[in-house]
């Protein structure tokens, strides 16, 4: 069908619409906000904290591939050691947020600040194509410097220091309004999504295949054409997260034509792209957490290639059996045997009524052959000891990695981080410092999240491995509970029973056994099996990696998995 052409799976920037509405949210309440700090998380982001006078707001402008977008964010990002390059540019010149536009019908923004020394200073935010980019401007539009540097490109102009700053050349088109005049005239072979994106300007790849799948249904084009233009000029905005064809969109106005599914409302713009962003974009390219991830996943990658090699080992070892079977075949029949044979087939007492083939080495007397055959039992043997604790090494390896790339999901803060870090640091992933760090506060007790049971019982669990060990080893009492998502990484999570033997009702565990399933890879499943312990089946075996404990009897529930808000 016509209408199922021209949607990118790859791409989840915000489209030019989208940007209209953000825009029309954002203007009036940053303008002459006072720019508190900023912050750039990763090499393609950037985030002003702002003043209003009445409150404080994080103004979050995503500069990724295929990642582009601005709206307010109220989650919590983690920010490297030290500044980066253009961060320091910023927050040595900008002072004042006077105003944010968006050029018509494109997706670039316009952001106006006074400086520090008392000039006037314009933020470029180039959010489409392959190249998006910020670029600092003084007010004559001279480049003072850009987020991505690019010498010697052959686009639109140069991104050197000291250039102009140009505008792109606007493509030729219709307007929607004169898009609904020329339509019957226009459209003749084509189909209804490839003319519009073709011809109508403004037009995305989703809004032309909403359009087209109403014209589909028989709709009059005029009327579709004219409906979505005074939809889009009174900002009848609904904005939404919805699947199509099993792949998560932004909305800024509701689809009638297509067919969505696990749709979600929001009641403003930036609330429903901080979700979207937040849960689809990719960390930065090189920020901490991503740097961390690609470590992580290599390991893991190794670990998953390691025991892949030694279950192979394994099987082999299986068949030391029937070697030394053949062995004691062999010495059963040498009388059979003369020097230069290649094989010989015997009877096989082992196994009534069948007869086996045993392969020879002709160079060898048979003495030595049987005498081959029972060295290499031995070699077996020996070899399977190693192979066994090498599988309990690798499969506990395995475990600690994925429950560390959980914990690396978890991490809000550049302290969760830096745990993380000394912990795959102190597992060989990461070279060991040449200069100690700082000591930091709170070393000591490493953080642990609490919450309380709607039967009033006192829930904690942790973050990352190091808090995991911290609960097994020091919090949890013999008869308090312990919840783990089963055969997933996850956290540990206590429920104290202060009295030490009181029963706990039904409600209460379910509640803790689903906290336990939200903080765990199975987050996003709709259902989780959870293991419930008491503190004294739970043991840290001696020498056992981070976050690893053993478990000497346990049972499941079965919850939805969830999360404190």
């Amino acid at each position: 069908m016509a209408a199922s052409i021209g949607l990118s799976y790859r791409s989840i920037s915000m489209d030019v619409f989208y940007l209209e509405a953000i825009i029309a949210e954002v203007q009036p309440l940053v303008a002459g906000s006072s720019v508190k700090k900023v912050h750039q998380p990763d090499v393609d982001t950037i985030v002003f904290r702002l003043w209003n006078g009445r409150r404080e707001l994080c103004l979050r402008i995503n500069a990724a591939v295929g990642a582009t977008g601005l709206y307010f964010t109220e989650r919590p990002w983690i920010n490297p050691q030290s500044p980066m390059r253009f961060c320091q540019l910023l927050r040595s010149r900008l002072r004042t947020l006077r105003s944010i536009q968006q050029l018509p019908s494109e997706r670039i923004v316009l952001l106006t600040f006074d400086g520090q020394d008392e000039v006037t200073y314009r933020l470029v935010c180039e959010l489409y194509g392959r190249r998006p980019n910020m670029v600092l401007c003084d007010d004559h539009g001279k480049i003072i410097d850009a987020l991505h540097r690019r010498e010697g490109e052959t686009d639109h102009q140069s991104y050197s220091k000291g250039a102009t700053w140009s505008q792109p050349e606007i493509g030729g088109g219709y307007s929607l309004e004169e898009a609904i005049a020329c339509w019957a005239s226009e459209i003749k072979r084509d189909s209804p999504v490839e003319w519009l994106k073709r011809n109508v300007r403004p037009m995305t790849p989703l809004v032309a295949r909403e359009l087209a799948c109403l014209m589909d249904r028989g709709g009059d084009p005029a009327k579709i054409l004219s409906n979505f233009s005074q939809q889009r000029r009174q900002r009848h905005y609904v904005f939404q997260i919805a699947e199509l064809d099993g792949v998560a969109r932004l909305f800024a106005f509701e689809p009638t034509g297509l067919r969505l599914t696990s749709v979600k409302k929001f009641n403003s713009a930036s609330e429903a792209a901080d979700s979207f962003f937040g849960d689809h974009a990719s960390p930065g390219r090189y920020g901490e957490r991503a740097r961390l991830l690609k470590v992580g996943s290599r390991a893991l990658l190794r670990v998953e290639k390691r025991l892949e090699r030694l279950h192979q080992d394994k099987a082999r070892t299986d068949e030391v059996e029937e070697i030394q079977q053949l062995g004691q075949l062999l010495l059963a029949n040498l009388y059979r045997i003369r020097k230069g044979m290649r094989e010989i087939e015997v009877e096989n007492f082992y196994e009534q009524g069948t007869m086996v083939t045993i392969p020879l080495d002709e160079a060898i007397s048979p003495s030595q052959n049987a005498d081959r055959l029972f060295t290499q039992c031995k070699k077996i043997k020996r070899g399977q000891a190693h192979i066994e604790r090498r599988l309990a090494e690798s499969i506990a390896e395995k475990e600690w990695l994925e429950a560390v790339l959980q914990s690396l999901g978890e991490a809000t803060t550049r302290e969760d981080l830096a745990t993380i870090e000394e912990e795959m640091r102190d597992f060989g992933l990461l070279p060991r410092r040449v200069t100690p760090t700082r000591r930091r506060e709170g070393k000591g007790r490493p953080k642990i999240r609490e919450g309380v049971s709607p039967g009033g019982f006192i829930i904690q669990w942790g973050t990352n491995n190091r808090s995991n060990d911290y609960l097994v080893k020091h919090v949890c009492r013999a008869l308090d509970l312990w919840f783990h998502v089963l055969g997933q990484p996850g956290c540990h999570l206590i429920l104290k029973n202060p009295q030490q033997g009181r029963s706990v009702p039904e409600e209460d565990l379910f509640y803790a056994a689903s906290l336990a399933a939200g903080y765990s890879r199975a987050a996003s499943e709709g259902a989780a099996e959870v293991m419930i312990a008491e503190g004294r089946a739970v043991h840290k075996p001696k020498g056992a990696l981070p976050g690893l404990v053993q478990v000497t009897s346990y049972r499941t529930v079965r919850v939805a998995p969830r999360r404190e808000s």
